[in-house]
């Protein structure tokens, strides 16, 4: 006589009795020996043919973020005309700055100068300035571009973003913060003024430029990095990169972290007092939070593109001003007004995520789909629990039907994690009484 066959559910990989016609786990009918099933289509898949392709719907953050992607395209471009006054820029500057000397400064933790650079070295460290911040900017694209696009197709996960995303979300919260704080301080106290009203153009574009990466290097990394590595030698737990100490990137914030991130950023804010007056102090500290972030999340040069974008904002207008000025102001104070409106909700998203810092909470989770354990339906297509591989191994003497008890035919027990609910491996019925611990099946009266 033939040993009847091993058969495993070709679903969740339990294995079915040799007399059963049905799994034991999923309630999955068996496949007949020598049966060929025919293509399926979602209109011909029969019940217990398989599992069915249930699309989840995007979620509303999932929505809100790519539409936000989407409106920092426009700031995008401004980086890049930017990047572009700053090249064209060089034929202004440097035939004019080899006749001027310029007083370097530190920050100890007061404005301390250290040296005074003239002539010929000013200009070639004008053309390094340029250079880093030229080198920042293709880093920046170049690294973080296959993320921001998933960000543009709705892939991305809800609460990681490239950097790209961070710099022009922190862009446009401090931007919102930054005109507020400016309205509210002509309302209520006086005009805020500016130290570079009267400079000429080409004074313009070397003290800008040169903010944008001499300010990073003597705060971010004075003053977050070096004092990092030192907390990090003495609680022995060095990165295992170490020059993300000077270049920065791939820190998780704890409370070291930040702790150096206010500091750096309350003393550059003070260090916009002696020039700026007292209104600059405040949003010049929150400008120095968000640089902070940058400098520990994605690295020194996406700091420096930050911190370039905040500082030569208006410098396209004064460089390509000839016959198209008014014109490039308009465009510009359009595309503000709408970095703003979406400032306003980067603002609140950061104040929130700080918010969940402090209390080590999560707010406005969406809720998981709730577990369903057991098989169920869409339309008429079946869907079973996920597959379990490899099948398990099962004793040889399992599945060994006993005829002639006076309770029906036995099948052996079915196998750990059952799910909490009765499908018979003999017919497929759904309905048993529980006896002497086993369940006997109503309908054919199999014992399991």
């Amino acid at each position: 006589m033939p040993q009847p066959r091993e058969e495993y559910c070709r679903y969740c990989g339990v294995r079915i009795p040799p007399l059963g016609s049905y799994c034991p786990r999923c309630g999955a009918p068996s496949a007949p020996i020598g049966h060929a099933e025919p293509a399926r289509t979602p209109f011909n898949t029969p019940i217990g043919a398989g599992p069915a392709v249930v699309r989840k719907p995007p979620s509303w953050r999932l929505i809100i973020k790519t539409i936000l992607a989407f409106g920092m395209i426009t700031f995008i471009v401004q980086l890049l005309v930017g990047l572009a006054a700053l090249v064209y820029g060089t034929t202004i500057v440097l035939p004019v700055i080899t006749h001027h000397s310029y007083t370097m400064y530190v920050i100890a933790p007061v404005l301390l100068a250290i040296g005074e650079i003239s002539g010929d070295a000013l200009a070639a460290y004008y053309i390094l300035i340029v250079a880093a911040i030229v080198a920042s900017a293709v880093w920046l694209f170049l690294s973080s571009a296959k993320q921001y696009h998933k960000e543009l197709t709705m892939k991305a996960e809800s609460r990681r973003h490239s950097a790209i995303f961070d710099l022009c979300g922190l862009m446009f919260g401090v931007l919102f913060l930054n005109v507020v704080i400016v309205l509210m301080s002509g309302i209520l106290w006086e005009e805020p003024t500016s130290p570079t009203e009267d400079s000429a153009l080409w004074e313009l574009l070397f003290l800008l430029a040169n903010a944008s990466v001499w300010e990073e290097l003597i705060v971010r990394v004075l003053l977050i990095g070096v004092p990092l590595l030192l907390i990090d030698l003495l609680r022995q737990s060095l990165q295992a990169k170490k020059y993300r100490y000077l270049l920065g990137g791939g820190f998780t914030l704890g409370t070291p972290e930040v702790v150096l991130i206010l500091i750096s950023s309350a003393l550059f804010g003070f260090g916009h007092y002696e020039g700026w007056g007292a209104w600059k102090v405040f949003p010049s500290a929150v400008a120095g939070v968000a640089f902070g972030y940058m400098f520990m999340r994605h690295g020194l040069a996406s700091a420096i593109m930050l911190h370039f974008g905040f500082d030569y904002l208006s410098m396209p207008t004064e460089v390509f001003s000839d016959g198209s000025g008014m014109g490039a102001l308009v465009l510009l104070g359009i595309a503000v007004l709408l970095w703003m409106a979406m400032g306003a909700v980067f603002f609140g998203y950061y104040i929130i995520r700080m918010v969940e810092f402090v209390t080590k909470k999560k707010y406005f989770e969406e809720r998981p789909p709730a577990p369903t354990p057991y098989p169920y339906y869409y339309g008429y297509r079946y869907v079973p629990p996920e597959p379990q591989w490899p099948p398990p191994q099962a004793p040889a003497q399992q599945g060994q039907w006993q005829g002639g008890s006076a309770e029906g035919p036995v099948v052996s027990p079915a196998p750990p994690g059952f799910g909490g609910f009765f499908v018979c491996p003999a017919c497929g019925h759904t309905e048993a009484h529980w006896k002497d611990g086993r369940f006997k099946c109503l309908r054919c009266g199999a014992i399991v």
